[in-house]
C-alpha cells in the first residue's frame, strides 16, 4: 500500500487492452478527471481490479464502446468506473454477481467462460482497501460497475 496517483493506473491499464479491443472492434474511451487527490493503494491489486473488470465489459459488449472514468465522489472519495455497452444485467441477478462460483445466465445461450470468482475477488480487494464495488445496470442497454475508494483511509 503506498498513496499514488489512480488515473496513472487507470490509464495503464485501458493502454493493455487497446488491442484486444480494437480486434473485437470495439472502441475504448477513458475520461479521467484531472488534479483527483493521491489514494493509498496496492497497484497490483486494483490493477486486477480493473484488469477483471474491464475483461468482463469486453467478454458482453459485442458493439460500441467501454469507458472508463474516474471521478470525485465527495470530498473523501474518488470513483472508478467501467462502462460497457453490453447486454446489461437483469434486475433479479443483480445479487448473484458479488458471489464466489456465482455466473448468471446471458440468455443467449452462448458459455462465456470463466470461474466466478472475478467478481468476489473484485469486491474483497476493493473492501479490503476500505472502499465498495458496486454495480448499475439495465438488462439490454449496459452496465456500469464502479468502486469508491475513500481518499484518507487508515490502515487496517
Amino acid at each position: 500500500m503506498a498513496e499514488q496517483d489512480i488515473n496513472k493506473v487507470i490509464a495503464e491499464a485501458g493502454q493493455s487492452f487497446t488491442l484486444p479491443l480494437k480486434s473485437k472492434g470495439l472502441e475504448l474511451h477513458v475520461h479521467l478527471e484531472p488534479d483527483l487527490p493521491r489514494l493509498k493503494f496496492d497497484t497490483d491489486k486494483i490493477t486486477q481490479v480493473l484488469t477483471n473488470l474491464i475483461n468482463n465489459a469486453m467478454k458482453f459488449t459485442e458493439k460500441g464502446s467501454i469507458t472508463l472514468t474516474s471521478e470525485r465522489a465527495g470530498d473523501n472519495a474518488v470513483k472508478v468506473s467501467v462502462k460497457d455497452q453490453g447486454i446489461g444485467i437483469a434486475k433479479e441477478d443483480l445479487g448473484k454477481l458479488f458471489q464466489s462460483f456465482s455466473q448468471i445466465s446471458t440468455g443467449t445461450g452462448r458459455q462465456t467462460g470463466g470461474t466466478g470468482l472475478g467478481l468476489a475477488i473484485s469486491k474483497k480487494i476493493i473492501e479490503g482497501h476500505k472502499g465498495q464495488l458496486q454495480v448499475a445496470s439495465v438488462d439490454g442497454q449496459g452496465s456500469t460497475f464502479y468502486f469508491i475508494l475513500p481518499v484518507n483511509a487508515t490502515e487496517p
